[in-house]
């Protein structure tokens, strides 16, 4: 179930992406800086809903992981 509450993150990411490259007029690598920004927040969203994440044990491999499948859905 965890799993799947990243896919709906990243999923729910897309919209918000678009949005704030209609919002501020990003293009290009200024864009793709921006997905990769949103994408790192809603990780660590996702890892504090899972209780994945407290603030005491936040790992860089752990918010690698979810970055990663987050990053995924967001561009697909």
């Amino acid at each position: 179930m965890e799993e799947a509450l990243y896919w709906i993150v990243g999923t729910l990411g897309v919209p918000l992406v678009q949005w704030l490259k209609k919002l501020i007029g990003a293009q290009g690598k200024s864009a793709v800086w921006l997905t990769v920004a949103v994408a790192v927040i809603l990780s660590i969203a996702a890892l504090f809903l899972s209780n994945e994440l407290a603030l005491t044990d936040f790992t860089p491999l752990n918010l690698a992981a979810v970055f990663g499948q987050v990053l995924a859905a967001a561009t697909l």
